[in-house]
């Protein structure tokens, strides 16, 4: 298959780098590469990217300079990643994704642009790419009803459908944010029906399980 796989840089990069979970990760990547299937990453600012967005926002930086520095921070956790893959990775951080699709080898790449965050840039990756999954770990286990870490009575969301979701993730972006899935990310998985996985990236496992079609513990989010 080919996927895109987008990670939190709370899994990888917070509250520093995690060597040991990058390194398995480019491990893991390597092996799924291996098997046959096209990898392409993209990877999160994690609390480096929050803290610098926080600090910036404390000066008076507007949202598309706290954006833009939010942007770096995920560029800085990709250039990780790539040292971490060496040779299996392509050598350069792409600044879009028009030439994203023709690398041969684990593509790695942070945030392009202000106004969203690394979902919306893995979606992107999915639609010009034609790609068949999007994977997106993160630092909760799937989909919620509402947000777990303020709401303990929230329900999680086995299997939904992308209207669903869209109701859910709402319309407003910021800086920063941490919803499992953004809005621009959510319009482009409807609108172009991209079969969506969120799973606890923090289990390694779940991301493999769930690209060889295994139990994974997540949410599947199906085109409406």
């Amino acid at each position: 298959m080919r996927v895109v796989i987008n990670m939190g840089g709370s899994i990888l990069a917070s509250p520093k780098p995690n060597i040991e979970v990058i390194r398995d990760f480019a491990g893991m990547l390597i092996s799924l590469k291996d098997k046959g299937h096209d990898i392409k990453v993209v990877v999160g600012g994690g609390k480096l990217a929050r803290d610098y967005i926080s600090t910036a926002k404390g000066f008076g930086a507007d949202w598309k300079l706290s954006d833009k520095i939010g942007i770096a921070a995920t560029r800085m956790n990709a250039m990780l990643l790539c040292s971490a893959l060496g040779d299996h990775a392509s050598k350069e951080v792409p600044d879009d994704t028009e030439s994203a699709c023709d690398s041969k080898k684990i593509l790695v790449m942070g945030g392009v642009k202000p106004g969203q965050t690394t979902d919306a840039v893995a979606a992107e990756l999915c639609v010009r790419c034609n790609a068949d999954l999007l994977l997106i770990g993160t630092n909760v286990d799937g989909v919620y009803d509402s947000d777990p870490r303020e709401n303990p009575d929230a329900k999680k969301i086995g299997t939904m459908d992308t209207k669903r979701l869209l109701e859910i993730v709402g319309e407003a972006h910021s800086p920063g944010m941490a919803a499992a899935i953004d809005p621009v990310a959510a319009r482009t998985v409807h609108e172009s029906r991209i079969k969506t996985i969120v799973v606890d990236g923090r289990r390694l496992k779940n991301i493999e399980d769930a690209i060889n079609g295994g139990e994974h513990g997540g949410t599947v989010i199906v085109p409406a």
